[in-house]
């Protein structure tokens, strides 16, 4: 089993938060949840996750920009891995070049696909 990892997720729906904590706990991953930005970012300081997993938009339509921005900010090398049902088409809508994401990727994932993203960027 690889070394037990901080994971946090940060997504306002519950159905995503308890998917990904069940796919990732699999792993042997901890994984810590929050349903929005501000407590994500509360939980991210508190927790000091190793990698972290977030939705493009919660409270506000940029929320989750706003919380990568800062996360980045606060902890640089921080892998942030962007899930959202517009990622295919979030380059279009938002400019994300200048993202502090390591990957954008749609929803919803297949739990294969997630683990094996998840190992990537955990290296």
């Amino acid at each position: 089993m690889p070394d037990r990892k901080k994971i946090l997720v940060i997504d306002d729906d519950p159905n995503v938060c308890l998917f990904c904590r069940t796919v990732l706990a699999v792993e042997g991953h901890q994984v810590f949840t929050a349903t929005s930005a501000r407590e994500g970012l509360a939980l991210a300081d508190s927790e000091r996750p190793d990698l972290v997993i977030l939705d493009i938009m919660m409270e506000e339509v940029d929320s989750g920009f706003q919380a990568a921005r800062a996360l980045a900010a606060a902890r640089p090398g921080l892998p942030i891995l962007m899930l959202s049902s517009i990622a295919g088409a979030a380059s279009g809508v938002f400019d994300t070049s200048t993202l502090p994401v390591a990957q954008l990727v749609d929803k919803p994932l297949d739990p294969t696909v997630l683990q094996r993203k998840v190992r990537a960027l955990l290296g």
